[in-house]
């Protein structure tokens, strides 16, 4: 679709660009959609207040077709702690606040995890990293900690989930 609007001395035209374009099947979303009764949770967005997130909420009514086609994105004010099918808030809001104490939930996961990211638009010591990786290797038989910032380990934990894998992330957001 494409939309022309004028300004003062321009035309401006948006043009929309998808990754799908109706030939094939999307696979990602047919993955996140179906999981055996609970649906994957999808990280859609951050913003200042919190994350977006999609399928925390299941249906409790199939045979509403009006219900099936609602996403169930709730917006979860505050940092999150996002698992393949359930997402909780999380009191972190900085990441020198990161201990084992505080991702005491990632040890009652099953099966175990295979990958942990870990979302803040401000850097992470390498020292809380390196200590979380010894940490959860002895629990865990191998475990991926990556910290990244919040857009990329919200896309990483989206695709990994999609694939059917133990992932998890945890998203701080900053204090302001």
């Amino acid at each position: 679709m494409i939309r022309t609007a004028t300004t003062s001395r321009f035309i401006v035209r948006n043009v929309r660009h998808f990754s799908w374009d109706g030939h094939g099947t999307d696979l990602l979303s047919d993955s996140l959609a179906h999981n055996f009764g609970a649906p994957k949770i999808i990280l859609h967005a951050h913003g200042n207040s919190g994350f977006d997130v999609g399928n925390v909420v299941k249906n409790m009514d199939p045979s509403d077709p009006e219900l099936l086609k609602t996403k169930g994105i709730v917006h979860m004010a505050g940092s999150i702690l996002a698992f393949p099918t359930a997402c909780y808030m999380w009191n972190v809001r900085d990441p020198q606040e990161i201990t084992m104490e505080k991702l005491a939930p990632l040890r009652l996961l099953r099966p175990k995890l295979e990958y942990l990211f870990i979302g803040s638009s401000s850097p992470i010591p390498m020292s809380i990293i390196e200590a979380l990786k010894q940490e959860l290797t002895d629990e865990q038989s191998s475990i991926v900690i990556e910290p990244m910032n919040l857009r990329n380990a919200m896309g990483s934990f989206n695709v990994l989930n999609g694939e059917d894998r133990m992932v998890a992330a945890a998203l701080i957001l900053p204090p302001r």
